[in-house]
């Protein structure tokens, strides 16, 4: 996902809407497939949370890999969410700074937070290290 690089950098496209394929639990890990509508690549992501804030869904995934001790540092994807009629579930790219600096704030919050509450039973690795557009 050369566009979506970390958790703060996504995909460019003038057309940013993808779509949920699959949606299946694999070893307690919640893994989607989203096609992007414009050239049909597929991605592979394991969802870490999701939430409300300032009135619009997000989902925080990362590149799905599978375990073969060859992994590199986590890359964040957040993304803005919605359903369509049919009860399809779209993904939109988020393109203004200050908007994806926000929800990552609020997400880190949630993150941290999460390390002593785990409310959502999501089990984060003490040793995680995002990678931020200034470390790339």
């Amino acid at each position: 996902m050369k566009n979506q690089k970390s958790n703060r950098s996504l995909n460019k496209k003038t057309k940013a809407t993808t779509q949920i394929d699959v949606n299946k639990t694999i070893k307690d890990e919640e893994l989607i497939v989203i096609r992007d509508a414009s050239n049909g690549k597929e991605y592979f992501l394991s969802v870490i949370d999701t939430f409300v804030f300032s009135k619009y869904e997000y989902v925080v995934m990362y590149n799905y890999e599978p375990d073969d001790g060859n992994h590199r540092k986590p890359e964040l994807v957040i993304m803005r969410t919605s359903y369509g009629e049919k009860g399809d579930q779209y993904f939109y790219s988020i393109k203004d700074n200050e908007e994806i600096n926000r929800t990552f704030e609020f997400f880190m919050r949630r993150f941290t937070a999460s390390e002593t509450t785990n409310p959502s039973g999501v089990k984060f690795a003490s040793n995680t290290q995002f990678r931020t557009r200034s470390s790339q």
